[in-house]
């Protein structure tokens, strides 16, 4: 299986560059691995100045992402998750950043709305430094 970089996404979902749009979908058409950090990226680029993607339209390409089938997510419920906190107001980072700190006993932060938008199931306690 080959990882996929974010500008291999971006012409998939986007459809914006007709050179690339069909080697974008042959990458696709066969099994691909989406690292946490492209994912990430993908999101901001969405989002940015070039697409200004709103959090709707941003989460309806991140879950239609993560449903294709020949996409393959480390954590794919813990990346769902991010997505419907993202969905629900809290910062796609923060939510990813969550779901990525196996082995630690909290997330330090000085975001004050945290544990408000990561919600009562947050994969981590959420920490304020004091």
């Amino acid at each position: 299986m080959r990882a996929v970089d974010t500008n291999i996404l971006v012409r998939w979902l986007t459809r914006d560059d007709p050179a690339q749009i069909p080697i974008a979908d042959r990458v696709m058409a066969e099994p691909v691995f989406v690292a946490h950090t492209v994912l990430l990226e993908l999101a901001w680029v969405l989002g940015g100045r070039t697409y200004r993607l709103d959090r709707a339209r941003l989460v309806v390409a991140l879950r239609a992402l993560i449903d294709t089938k020949t996409v393959y997510i480390a954590d794919e419920e813990a990346v769902r998750w991010a997505i419907e906190r993202f969905a629900a107001g809290g910062d796609i980072a923060d939510m990813l950043h969550l779901t990525s700190l196996h082995g630690c006993s909290a997330f330090v932060s000085f975001e004050h709305r945290l544990q408000e938008r990561a919600g009562p199931q947050a994969p981590l306690r959420i920490e304020q430094p004091a």
